[in-house]
C-alpha cells in the first residue's frame, strides 16, 4: 500500500557551526519534525515511519505542541537539552534554567539607578513606611550611587557595596545602618528581577560597640534649643512657640521624632493627672505606646496647651532655622581634619535623627542607673538601649541638669510674631495717658537730679 507522506531531510547548520539534519512533514495528516545528528539516520527514521504506517500502526504522536516563534528557537532548546544531558544525565532543563536565572546577574531587567530608587520609595509608602524612613533612604541610597558612580543596578558589583558599607571616616552604627539600608534595597531589587542575587549577599554586617562614642547633645545645647523653639515663630501665622512641644517631648519623654508629630491636635494623648503620653501610634502602624513625662515636661506642656499651641505641630522651616540658631550642624556634617582628634562630645553639635532619644536615654541612664524603666519607656529592648542609645560617658550631674530644663521665657508662647522687616504694631496710646507721661517728663527734665538720656546706664562718681 502506499503511504501517502511530505516527509523529507532538510541539513541545517546549527549556531556552534554543527550540521543536524532535520526530519520534517506530514505522514498521514500528522506532522512530524525530529532532529539527528547524522543523514542516514535521518532517513533510517524516515523509513521506519512510513513502514510503520503501512502496517497500520499508531504513529508516535507530539502531547505538546511548540510554541516557539522560529525554526531556529526551538533547535537552540534541543541544543541546550542535549549539551545538559551529555555533561549530566537525567537533568532537568528547567531546573538548569532556574539555577541560571537566580544566578546570572546580566539575566535581569535593567533600570536606572534613579528609577529603582523611586519604585523602591513608592513600595514602602503602599506598605505604610514612615516619611521620615523614606527620606532617610533616600538619602543613602543617593549618596551610594554618587560616590560609587552608579547609573544602572546592573553596574553595582560587591566591591561597590563593601567599599561603601565599610567606610572607615563613618560611625560603626552608620555603617550598619547603610548595610540594612541597602539590604532592604537588595530584597527589593531580587524579588521584581532587577538583580539576580542580593547585593549584600558576601559582606558581613557591621557590629556596633557601645564605648561611649554614641551622640548626645550636652545639657547647654538642649537648654539653647528649648529657648529658641519656645520664642521662635512657625507656620504661615508666624506663631511663637509652635515647635516648643516637639523639642520637649523627644528631650523629656524620649518620643521618636516622628511619635511627637503623631499627636492628636487636641490633646487628647496626654493625661496630666497620671503624668503619661498615651495611645499614639507607635514605630510599626499596628502598636501603640504609652511613656512617662518628666518632671518640668507636664507644666511645660500644659503652659502650650493654655497658649493654643498643638503637641504634634512640625515645621521643616522653623526646625532648621531653630538647629542653626542653636549652633548645630546638619546632620552628615563632618569635622574639619585639625578637629578629627577631639572627642565627639567636644565638636560642634551635629545634628542626629535620633539624637534627642539618645540623649534623653543617656541623661536618665547617668541619673538613675537602670534599664528596666527606659525598655519599657522606649520600647527597645536591652541590647538595642545599649548599642544604639546610651552614651555610658554622661556623668551623674549631667542627668540632675538634664530634667530640670524648662524655657528661660514661656511669656510669649502663641503669639504671632510680625514678619521680617515689619515694625511691630503698637496700639495707640490713650490720650490722657499720653499727657501724664509729658507732664512727668517736663518735671523731671526741670529737676537737678534728672539724667541726661546720653547719660543713661552709666555709672555716677
Amino acid at each position: 500500500m502506499l503511504i501517502k507522506h511530505t516527509l523529507k531531510v532538510v541539513p541545517f547548520k546549527n549556531p556552534g557551526g554543527s550540521i543536524s539534519y532535520r526530519v520534517t512533514g506530514r505522514l498521514c495528516g500528522i506532522k512530524v519534525e525530529k532532529n539527528f545528528k547524522t543523514s542516514a539516520l535521518a532517513e533510517q527514521k524516515i523509513a521506519e515511519l512510513v513502514n510503520a504506517a503501512g502496517q497500520g500502526k499508531s504513529l508516535p504522536t507530539r502531547t505538546v505542541q511548540t510554541t516557539f516563534p522560529t525554526n531556529e528557537d526551538l533547535q537552540e532548546a534541543q541544543n541546550a537539552f542535549f549539551r545538559l544531558q551529555a555533561a549530566q544525565p537525567g537533568a532537568s532543563l528547567r531546573f538548569a534554567v532556574d539555577y541560571f536565572l537566580t544566578r546570572n546577574p546580566t539575566v535581569v531587567q535593567e533600570i536606572a539607578a534613579d528609577k529603582a530608587l523611586d519604585d523602591f520609595n513608592e513600595a514602602r509608602h503602599h506598605r505604610g513606611t514612615e516619611a521620615i524612613t523614606r527620606v532617610t533612604t533616600t538619602t543613602v541610597l543617593n549618596k551610594f550611587f554618587k560616590t560609587q558612580k552608579i547609573g544602572k543596578i546592573s553596574a553595582i558589583t560587591p566591591a561597590n557595596v563593601k567599599a561603601f558599607v565599610t567606610d572607615a571616616t563613618v560611625a560603626a552604627r552608620t555603617q550598619r545602618d547603610r548595610y540594612d539600608i541597602l539590604n532592604n534595597f537588595s530584597h527589593y531589587l531580587e524579588k521584581n528581577r532587577h538583580i539576580a542575587a542580593n547585593l549584600v549577599a558576601h559582606v558581613d554586617r557591621p557590629t556596633v560597640k557601645n564605648d561611649g562614642t554614641i551622640s548626645y547633645f550636652r545639657v547647654a545645647v538642649c537648654q539653647r534649643l528649648l529657648d529658641l523653639a519656645a520664642t521662635e515663630p512657625a507656620g504661615r501665622e508666624r506663631i511663637r512657640g509652635a515647635m516648643l512641644p516637639y523639642y520637649a517631648q523627644c528631650m523629656l519623654s524620649g518620643l521618636r521624632p516622628d511619635e511627637a508629630q503623631r499627636m492628636r491636635p487636641d490633646w487628647s494623648n496626654h493625661s496630666f493627672g497620671n503624668g503619661v503620653i498615651t495611645g499614639f501610634r507607635a514605630k510599626t502602624p499596628a502598636k501603640t505606646r504609652t511613656v512617662k513625662m518628666h518632671d518640668e515636661l507636664p507644666g511645660i506642656l500644659q503652659q502650650c496647651q493654655v497658649a493654643g499651641l498643638t503637641p504634634g505641630y512640625f515645621s521643616r522651616k522653623a526646625f532648621e532655622r531653630i538647629q542653626e540658631l542653636a549652633g548645630i550642624k546638619p546632620q552628615g556634617w563632618a569635622p574639619p581634619p585639625k578637629e578629627a582628634d577631639l572627642k565627639l562630645a567636644d565638636r560642634t553639635a551635629v545634628w542626629d535623627n535620633d539624637i534627642l532619644r539618645h540623649g534623653y536615654a543617656s541623661h536618665h541612664y547617668a541619673l538613675h542607673m537602670g534599664m528596666d524603666f527606659l525598655i519599657k519607656n522606649m520600647g527597645n529592648s536591652e541590647d538595642v538601649l545599649n548599642s544604639s542609645y546610651l552614651n555610658q560617658t554622661v556623668l551623674p550631674a549631667a542627668g540632675v541638669d538634664y530634667f530640670k530644663m524648662k524655657p528661660a521665657n514661656m511669656t510669649i508662647l502663641g503669639q504671632k510674631a510680625p514678619m521680617p522687616g515689619r515694625p511691630a504694631k503698637v496700639a495707640p496710646v490713650p490720650a490722657s495717658i499720653a499727657t501724664k507721661w509729658s507732664t512727668v517728663a517736663a518735671v523731671m527734665a526741670s529737676s537737678p537730679l534728672a539724667i541726661a538720656p546720653t547719660n543713661l546706664g552709666q555709672s555716677t562718681p
